[in-house]
C-alpha cells in the first residue's frame, strides 16, 4: 500500500470518506497544489544545495552539473535562504488546510513548522542545518566545512564514472572556497560578539592543524576516495588532487586557522549560550527547533531532573539484583566500565572484537522485527570504527544514511577501545543500526508515494527520539532476557539521554561552567570523564539538541499509550510503528494529532 493511501486508511478520514464526489474532487485539486507547491520548494533547495542533492540521488540527468558543486555557505546565501522562506511561506499561506485531505494536512502541518522554524533560527547568529539543529558557531570542534565535508568528498561522493572523478576534483577544488566563506563567517559573527568559548577554539585548532598538516592521500578528503575509484578502475587522479589539497585546500585551512587564533585573545571560558547577544532567546529558539515542542528551559531542567532520578531507582534495583550493593549508581556504572569481564584489549584486535559483536547484534534482532513492524525493510548496512581524523571530538557512535543508494554506515568511536564496555554496546547498536536509525531510514528510502519534500526534511526530536525509542522496542522483543547487564546499559542509556537534558539546559540556562557539568555527569550516571568531557563540549556548540533525544522518545511512547487506551484489544503496535515510520519524519505536536487520528478510526 503506497504511503498516501495508506494515511488515508489509518488516520481519521471516515468523513472525508462520505463526503459527496463534487468535496472529494475539490480535496484533491487542493491535494494536487500542494503537492507540486512543496516540490517546487524542494527542488530549489536541493538547487541550493548540492550536498543535499547528492545525498537524494537528484545530481542526475538534467541535473548533472550540481554534482560538481558544493554549498554556497557566504552571508549572501544565507540571505538569499532567508528569502526563499519567506517565498515559502507566502505560497503556503494560499492553501487553505480545512480543503486538504488527511496525507495531504499532515504534509502541510510539517511544512508550515519547517518554514516558520528556518524564518526564526536563519535570522540568528551562527547556522543551522537541514535537520533544523542550531549551532551559534559557524565552526566548531563539531561542525564546520572541514569537519563534515572531508568524509562526504572523500567517502560518499559517487565515483562510478570518469565524470565523477572530474566532479571529485571540482569538488575538492570548491572545498577553498567554502573554507573561506566559513571564515568570512566567523570574522562577520566574531564581530557581534559571538565568538567560540576558548577550550572549543583550542579543539578546533588542533583538528583544523591535524587535517591541513597531514599528507593530502593520507586525508580522509583523498584517501577513501582513491580506494574506491581503484575499486572501479578509475584511478590516475591522486596527483591532482594532491596538487588541489595543498594550493586550494591547505591555504583556506591556514587561513581559518589564523582567523581561529585571532580570536582566542577575546575568548572566555564561559560554555552556555547565555552570554552571546540576546542568548536566552537564542537558546529558548535552539531547545524549541530541536524538540519541535513548546516547552521553556526551566520546565525542561525540572523535567530532565525528574526523569534523572526515577532511572537512578530502576538502575539501582537492577544492580542490586546482580549483587552490585555498594555505593552510589553511578560509582557502580564506573566500576562496570572497568570490570575485566567487559572489556576488550586497547588494540585493533579488540576494535574488531567490538565490531563483529555489533555485527552479531543486528543480526539477532533483524529476524524478531516482524513481531513489532507490519512493514520490514533493511538496506544494506556498513559497521565501520569513526574515522580516526575526527575521532577526537566525535561521539561515541553515529549514524550515517550514505548518500544516493550508498549503504548506510554505522560508526563507533574505537580511539580507546576500552573506553566501550561490552554490555554498553547492544543499545548503541540497536539506536544507530536497527531497529533505530537504520531501519527507520530503510522503511523512510521505501515509503511508496512520500513527497521528496517529506524525505527531506528531518527533525532531531522525531529521529534521535526514534533511535531511544527504538531501544524499548528492543526491550520489549526480548533481547536482554539473558543478559541481565545488557539491560542494565539499557537503562543507562536511558539514564545518560535524561542527563543530556539537565546538563544541556544546566550549561545554557542555569549558567553551569563546563567542569561543572563534567562532575555532574560523571558522578550522576557513572560514564568515563574522556567521554563526557567530549559530550558537554559537544552540548556547548549545539544547544538544545541533546534534549531532543529523550522529548521525542517521550512523546512517541505517549501517543503509543494514548492510541492503546483508547482502542484497547483492537490496538496493535505494529500498525502503530508502521505509522510513525510511514508517515515520515515529523514535529512531535503533529506525530501526537496523527497517532490521535489513527486511534480514533473505526474498525
Amino acid at each position: 500500500m503506497q504511503r498516501r493511501h495508506f494515511l488515508q486508511a489509518v488516520s481519521a478520514s471516515a468523513a472525508f470518506g462520505l463526503l459527496s464526489p463534487f468535496s472529494r474532487a475539490f480535496a484533491a485539486d487542493a491535494d494536487a497544489h500542494l503537492e507540486a507547491m512543496l516540490q517546487r520548494h524542494t527542488e530549489r533547495f536541493l538547487q541550493r544545495s548540492p550536498e543535499t542533492a547528492t545525498n537524494y540521488n537528484y545530481d542526475t540527468g538534467a541535473h548533472a552539473a550540481l554534482r560538481s558543486q558544493l554549498d554556497d555557505r557566504s552571508l549572501a546565501a544565507i540571505a538569499r535562504d532567508r528569502g526563499a522562506v519567506a517565498q515559502a511561506i507566502a505560497e503556503l499561506s494560499t492553501i487553505d488546510r480545512r480543503a486538504l485531505s488527511p496525507s495531504a494536512a499532515l504534509d502541510y502541518d510539517v511544512a508550515r513548522f519547517v518554514y516558520e522554524d528556518m524564518r526564526e533560527t536563519l535570522d540568528w547568529y551562527g547556522y543551522v542545518d537541514i535537520d533544523l539543529r542550531p549551532s551559534p558557531y559557524v565552526v566548531s570542534q563539531m561542525n564546520g566545512t572541514y569537519y563534515w565535508l572531508p568524509d562526504f568528498i572523500g567517502s560518499r561522493h559517487p565515483l562510478e564514472s570518469k565524470a565523477d572523478v572530474d566532479a571529485y576534483l571540482a569538488r575538492l577544488s570548491a572545498l577553498g572556497t567554502a573554507l573561506d566563506q566559513e571564515t568570512e563567517r566567523i570574522r562577520h559573527d566574531a564581530a557581534l560578539g559571538v565568538i567560540p568559548p576558548d577550550f572549543i577554539i583550542a579543539k578546533t585548532l588542533a583538528q583544523l592543524t591535524d587535517l591541513r598538516d597531514s599528507a593530502p592521500a593520507t586525508t580522509p578528503l583523498i584517501g577513501p576516495a582513491l580506494k574506491r575509484a581503484a575499486a572501479n578502475q578509475l584511478g590516475g587522479f591522486e596527483a591532482p588532487a594532491d596538487k588541489i589539497f595543498r594550493e586550494r585546500v591547505a591555504p583556506a585551512l591556514s587561513r581559518q586557522i589564523d582567523a581561529f587564533k585571532g580570536l582566542q585573545p577575546k575568548a572566555v571560558s564561559d560554555a552556555g549560550v547565555w552570554r552571546l547577544p540576546n542568548g536566552d532567546a537564542y537558546y529558548e529558539t535552539a531547545v524549541r527547533s530541536n524538540t519541535t515542542a513548546d516547552i521553556k528551559p526551566a520546565a525542561l531542567h525540572e523535567s530532565g531532573q525528574a526523569q534523572v532520578q526515577e532511572l537512578l531507582a530502576e538502575i539501582d534495583r537492577s544492580l542490586r539484583a546482580q549483587g552490585m550493593t555498594q555505593g552510589s549508581v553511578g560509582a557502580r556504572i564506573s566500576a562496570l566500565n572497568h570490570d575485566p569481564r567487559f572489556q576488550v584489549p586497547d588494540n585493533d584486535q579488540g576494535r574488531e572484537q567490538l565490531l563483529a559483536q555489533a555485527r552479531h547484534l543486528l543480526d539477532d534482532i533483524r529476524a524478531r522485527l516482524p513481531r513489532a513492524f507490519g512493514k520490514v525493510v533493511v538496506d544494506p548496512l556498513i559497521v565501520r570504527r569513526t574515522p580516526v581524523a575526527i575521532e577526537g571530538s566525535a561521539p561515541g557512535a553515529y549514524y550515517d544514511p550514505g548518500a544516493g543508494d550508498q549503504p548506510g554506515i554505522f560508526s563507533l568511536n574505537l580511539k580507546r577501545p576500552s573506553d566501550l564496555a561490552v554490555w554498553r554496546l547492544p543499545t548503541l547498536a540497536y539506536h544507530e543500526g536497527i531497529p533505530g536509525h537504520h531501519f527507520q531510514g530503510s522503511v523512510l528510502k521505501h515509503a511508496g508515494a512520500l513527497p521528496l519534500f517529506r524525505k527531506v526534511v528531518r527533525f532531531s526530536a522525531y529521529s534521535e527520539g526514534w533511535g531511544l525509542y527504538a531501544e524499548q522496542v528492543a526491550d520489549e522483543l526480548g533481547v536482554y532476557e539473558n543478559d541481565p547487564f545488557g539491560r542494565i546499559g539499557y537503562l543507562q542509556s536511558e539514564l545518560f539521554r535524561a542527563a543530556r537534558i539537565v546538563v544541556d539546559t544546566g550549561i545554557h540556562y542555569k549558567r553551569w561552567t563546563r567542569q561543572q557539568a563534567i562532575d555532574w555527569m560523571v558522578t550522576t550516571i557513572g560514564d568515563p570523564v574522556v567521554a563526557t568531557t567530549r559530550e558537554v563540549e559537544r552540548y556547548c556548540v549545539y544547544p538544545g539538541q541533546a534534549c531532543s533525544f529523550k522529548v521525542g522518545a517521550n512523546s512517541i511512547v505517549a501517543a503509543r499509550e494514548a492510541a492503546r487506551a483508547k482502542m484497547g484489544k483492537r490496538f496493535d503496535v505494529r500498525q502503530f510503528h508502521d505509522l510513525v515510520l510511514n508517515s515520515g519524519p515529523m514535529p512531535m505536536n503533529v506525530l501526537t494529532q496523527l497517532a490521535a487520528q489513527w486511534s480514533a478510526q473505526s474498525t
